[in-house]
């Protein structure tokens, strides 16, 4: 047994190592258990149908963490682990976790490779920039989706027309303002007690954030907060702030990865090795009730290209065959709103990762960097692939066919694509639906996937998840 303090205590005690030699050894020892592990990307298997291949990427994972550790950057020390104390907390994570009240309660459970229970649909524009005066709605669009189980929040440019300026007071207003808002949204949308996983995104200080952890602003008791990594296997004392916190209040807290290929970590099969290992850091220091993943390219902003596929897919599969851990993986979408190339993303990300027992944070579109370029008809895609391959029952070698003719529908754009329409320009703002030609679009699309082998027909009796 391994207490939180006892793990904490390791950053003021665990050898002093400077953060590039931190770095660099991660990315040597990294290498060495890809060779070692013989793990080995292949192009032609987007979603691999390999249980061994996913079960050396999970040890390969383990001996890294434990070889590694984890580095707090405010003492410049790595905290290390045994076997023992690793095996200990898996045991005791989490196996489900409930958001929301009443009619709009709903339970997070532990899913399995080619899973027949459909994926938890958690939707959000991950935090898209976005004018002040349309931030009720554009929340309000992904809240109101029949398959939407939690949501959360874009980032509003101003609150009250001033810019949000990181440590002074008007961050704390904005936090505020962020949670207030989000529960008006959920009640416009007919769900006021809906459960919302991660109730800030106009802050990034945690004296902000707490400061509007409270109900009379809208916060739920089974709300939450994420807690993030830092790129590669990092943590600071502010992310660990947020923790002792949500310990004591009851509030739901999640792990937030985004490894970067590339990088330290080297190419796709490396990065899967250390995304993998900072579930381990999640656990242990964050103790993270689930697990959210968003694997990225150094020179990209999205995960929806052919590597990135692959590395979400065996990494989930790596992780849902050796752990019962709630794993999720967050689309980043290259192309933007009401454009045929961010359906087809959006769809094969959410395929490879239904198959691999992973659970769907829906979605990130226009490289998350585009002001009002994000809309709840995005996670609407997402959602009904996800829940549709998962009532098929497709197996992961029948999806990576599928994957790879949708690939061929937009691969060849990755690097130029098209940015598409904002948020007023797809949807009618006095009706908060979609416009005709996002419908018909997705129409168009549908009838594409139809022929690839995803029964759309069946969408009318897929009915709503069970809350």
């Amino acid at each position: 047994m391994i207490g939180f303090w006892d793990v904490i205590a390791r950053s003021e005690s665990g050898p002093l190592v400077k953060e590039k030699e931190f770095d660099l050894h991660l990315g040597r020892v990294a290498k060495q258990l890809v060779e070692k592990y013989n793990i080995v990307y292949d192009p032609e298997q987007v979603v691999p149908a390999d249980d061994g291949l996913a079960d050396r990427v999970y040890q390969a994972s383990l001996d890294l963490f434990l070889e590694v550790g984890i580095y707090c950057r405010d003492t410049g020390r790595v905290m290390q682990f045994t076997r023992q104390e690793v095996d200990w907390a898996l045991k005791q994570a989490a196996s489900t976790v409930t958001y929301g009240q009443g009619r709009d309660e709903a339970v997070m459970r532990c899913r399995s490779v080619e899973d027949s229970k459909p994926p938890f649909c958690l939707m959000t524009p991950v935090g898209t920039p976005v004018a002040e005066e349309r931030f009720v709605p554009l929340v309000q669009s992904y809240v109101q989706e029949p398959l939407a189980q939690t949501f959360s929040s874009a980032f509003s440019q101003t609150v009250h027309g001033r810019p949000i300026k990181s440590g002074t007071p008007q961050e704390v207003e904005a936090a505020i303002w962020n949670v207030i808002k989000l529960r008006e949204a959920a009640r416009a949308a007919g769900r006021p007690q809906i459960g919302i996983h991660n109730l800030i995104s106009n802050a990034e200080r945690t004296d902000a954030m707490l400061a509007a952890m409270h109900t009379d602003f809208g916060a739920q008791s089974n709300d939450g907060l994420c807690i993030a990594a830092i790129a590669e296997l990092k943590i600071d004392y502010e992310r660990v702030k947020k923790v002792v916190f949500l310990r004591h209040s009851g509030h739901n807290k999640y792990g937030l990865y985004g490894p970067l290929m590339g990088g330290y970590s080297g190419g796709p099969e490396a990065t899967a090795i250390v995304h993998v290992a900072h579930h381990f850091l999640g656990l242990l220091v964050f103790d993270a009730q689930w697990h959210c993943g968003f694997p990225l390219p150094i020179h990209h902003g999205c995960n929806t290209t052919r590597e990135l596929l692959w590395l979400v897919s065996v990494t989930a599969q790596a992780l849902s065959r050796n752990t019962r851990l709630l794993i999720t993986v967050n689309t980043f979408a290259e192309a933007g709103p009401c454009t045929e190339m961010v359906a087809y993303e959006i769809v094969a990300s959410a395929l490879a990762a239904t198959v691999s027992g992973a659970d769907l944070d829906l979605a990130a579109v226009a490289r998350n960097r585009h002001p009002d370029r994000a809309s709840g008809m995005e996670a609407r895609i997402g959602a009904e692939a996800g829940h549709l391959a998962a009532r098929q029952g497709i197996p992961r070698e029948q999806v990576n066919e599928m994957v790879k003719q949708i690939l061929n529908q937009y691969e060849s754009q990755i690097g130029n694509a098209p940015m598409g329409r904002r948020f007023d320009e797809c949807y009618d703002l006095d009706t908060l639906q979609p416009t005709m030609e996002y419908l018909d679009l997705y129409e168009r699309v549908k009838e594409k996937l139809n022929g690839f082998g995803l029964n759309y027909s069946l969408l009318n009796v897929c009915g709503t998840p069970a809350r």
